[in-house]
């Protein structure tokens, strides 16, 4: 059994060669439809392969969606959900929800929250990825008094039971000092944005490792591939 996470991203893995350990907190964050839920699908595939048990919150759609998606990297959920590997929650649909789990009220932070604690105690004792795509739905109606309150008290929690977390944040959704207090809390950011000119568009993405104090602001070019999912070309810079 593995001690230390990878992305399951070929390129990616590479920038960050000594992978992360179970507790490690990662903010992606990027514009809309670059990619981030497709990283997501790839970052659950692999604790799949490799035994964790993966918690996926869906916000800005249903979770069929990603049923859907890893079904085109040939991962049938139906036998990993059936033995409890893979957990959908649904916090798109709220009340019309026929999830198993979902999310009545996104109005309320510390319901959220409540649920979020009781799955990771239902599976306490087993390696532990939770994803939330994307974070910055949740917070939408709040605050940044109560966004800031709220998170710094949830990543505390989930570091202290070493949950290798993976929130996913949409660019412009939240204000600029929310999003940059918010950044020095995670101990790996994942920046994905559109770059290139109009007419020959390119995706880019950079990793900051900032607790270790080794931010670094390369930026790599990456593609997605409808069979290898994403290719990060870690030899091409920007």
């Amino acid at each position: 059994m593995k001690s230390r996470a990878y992305f399951g991203v070929e390129g990616l893995d590479r920038l960050i060669s000594k992978g992360m350990n179970y507790g490690s907190q990662i903010m992606v964050h990027g514009d809309t439809g670059v990619g981030k839920t497709v990283l997501a699908g790839e970052f659950i595939k692999e604790g799949l392969r490799c035994g964790d048990v993966c918690i996926y919150v869906a916000c800005d759609e249903p979770p069929a969606v990603m049923r859907q998606h890893l079904g085109t990297f040939r991962v049938g959920t139906r036998a990993y959900e059936e033995v409890e590997r893979l957990i959908f929650v649904d916090a798109y649909e709220e009340e019309a929800s026929s999830e198993k789990f979902h999310i009545a009220d996104q109005r309320s932070l510390d319901k959220y929250f409540a649920l979020e604690r009781e799955l990771i105690r239902r599976y306490a004792g087993r390696r532990i990825r939770l994803v939330v795509d994307s974070l910055s739905t949740i917070f939408t109606p709040f605050d940044p008094p109560e966004i800031l309150e709220f998170h710094r008290s949830r990543l505390k929690y989930l570091r202290k039971n070493e949950i290798l977390t993976l929130d996913i944040f949409v660019d412009g959704v939240l204000e600029d000092r929310v999003m940059t207090i918010a950044s020095h809390l995670y101990n790996v950011i994942l920046k994905m944005k559109f770059g290139g000119t109009e007419t020959r568009p390119v995706r880019i993405l950079q990793v900051g490792k900032v607790r270790s104090g080794k931010f670094s602001s390369t930026p790599y070019m990456f593609g997605i591939s409808p069979v290898f999912g994403i290719l990060v070309a870690t030899e091409l810079e920007v």
